[in-house]
């Protein structure tokens, strides 16, 4: 109740409000005040450190770097073990003389494999140095096992064990991109499961998903997941490559150019800006069906132009994936595609072409839009077999490079 003037016009006399007991971060009403108190803490215990050699900071120390993730620091050493024991040293004691209260239950203190925020790192050395990341193998071992009703087809499943089932396959697939599209195939079958049990007559009973819609990509992530055989490779390597530093893909080196119409598609490789090697091929009836399009009906455009982006990297991705190669196109849908893993109904099948492909060949690519008005010898190309009034002639600025096939498209799928 309120005892004295009001401040404004119309504020209330009586009410209620909440005072917080402790400091609360992270919610729109929650003002990030805890940001402010975790970032002055690093800032300062970073510049205890050099962060390099040369660099201003205590010279008796390793050289150290300290990252803050919300409330989660961690800090990476390098020196001799006296002098990674002292960096340690000294970032605990300034934060206990600041008054941080300290997890020290939490806290972890590794040399190899390092767990922070439910994933596992380790360095690994050598010409191409880099970070490796993976999922750490107990939540491998418990997807796996979770996944096997969902994968036999059988029964109803419960709706918060569904919901449980997602939410570890979407970390999983944040930590590993390369899995996304399979993870994205068991939304979708969520999806699916949702919009039949509005029906006439619901497969399930409500708050539970008949298990055969989510058999397939069920079985497929425990493929990803565990390999069948003692000693099979993996299918897709299932680790993320973070490199300290990586020279950029740039149209100075490998490009390229590729294109399609509804009748077939084309690619040109280009070499310090000059066309050295050309592929075009011819959609069949088969591919088109596979698409759930008719040939030279202009509705699957998307999925043509995805298809070849696929076919031009198995053709010259692995040649250089250590220098990286750029990748032009004029369809912004198909080009965003491949940088994102992401993608429904025919794009969801090349994606996850591609997807496991990149990671097991190593290819290294980027991707960039060429107005269709500048990409005139992919487009010629892509229409060498089409009927008369749209075909083209075989460009005369090709006729100094080599003629190579583009990879049957029939020969590529391996997840359908």
């Amino acid at each position: 109740m309120r005892h004295r003037r009001p401040l404004y016009k119309d504020e209330p006399s009586a009410g209620t409000f909440v005072v917080w007991a402790v400091l609360g971060f992270g919610g729109k009403p929650n003002p990030l005040v805890f940001a402010r108190a975790a970032a002055f803490a690093a800032r300062t215990g970073q510049a205890l450190f050099r962060p390099a050699l040369g660099a201003p900071g205590c010279e008796v120390s390793g050289h150290a770097r300290l990252q803050f993730y919300v409330d989660d620091p961690i800090l990476t050493v390098v020196g001799t073990p006296a002098e990674r024991a002292l960096a340690v040293d000294l970032l605990l004691l300034w934060w206990l003389v600041l008054g941080l209260p300290l997890a020290w239950a939490k806290g972890t203190w590794t040399c190899d494999v390092h767990r922070w925020i439910g994933a596992d790192f380790r360095y690994r050395p050598g010409p191409s140095a880099c970070c490796v990341v993976s999922a750490p193998q107990v939540f491998v071992d418990n997807l796996f096992k979770i996944l096997e009703q969902m994968a036999s087809g059988k029964g109803h499943l419960a709706e918060h064990d569904v919901e449980v089932v997602l939410g570890k396959c979407g970390r999983w697939a944040f930590l590993i991109p390369a899995v996304r599209p399979f993870v994205s195939a068991l939304w979708g079958a969520f999806s699916a499961s949702k919009a039949a049990a509005d029906g006439r007559r619901p497969e399930a009973p409500r708050g539970r998903h008949a298990a055969r819609r989510f058999s397939v990509s069920a079985r497929w992530v425990r493929v990803l997941l565990r390999p069948p055989g003692a000693t099979s490779e993996a299918f897709l390597p299932l680790e993320t490559y973070v490199k300290v530093r990586s020279e950029p893909i740039t149209l100075d080196g490998p490009s390229v150019q590729v294109d399609a119409s509804p009748w077939g598609g084309g690619a040109v490789l280009f070499l310090a800006g000059l066309p050295v090697e050309h592929a075009s091929c011819t959609w069949s009836a088969k591919t088109a069906k596979r698409f759930r399009v008719n040939l030279g009906c202009p509705r699957g455009q998307t999925a043509w132009e995805y298809l070849v982006i696929l076919q031009a990297l198995v053709l010259w991705g692995a040649r250089y994936k250590t220098e990286g190669i750029a990748v032009l196109g004029d369809n912004m849908s198909a080009l965003n595609g491949a940088i994102s893993l992401k993608g429904k109904a025919e794009i969801a099948l090349v994606t996850r072409e591609l997807a496991w492909r990149k990671v097991r060949f190593g290819w290294r690519y980027s991707c960039a839009h060429l107005p269709a008005e500048h990409n005139e010898l992919a487009d010629a190309l892509s229409r060498l077999s089409a009927p008369r009034g749209n075909c083209k002639c075989f460009p005369p600025a090709l006729r100094a490079s080599a003629a190579r096939p583009l990879p049957d498209p029939e020969s590529l799928w391996t997840c359908d």
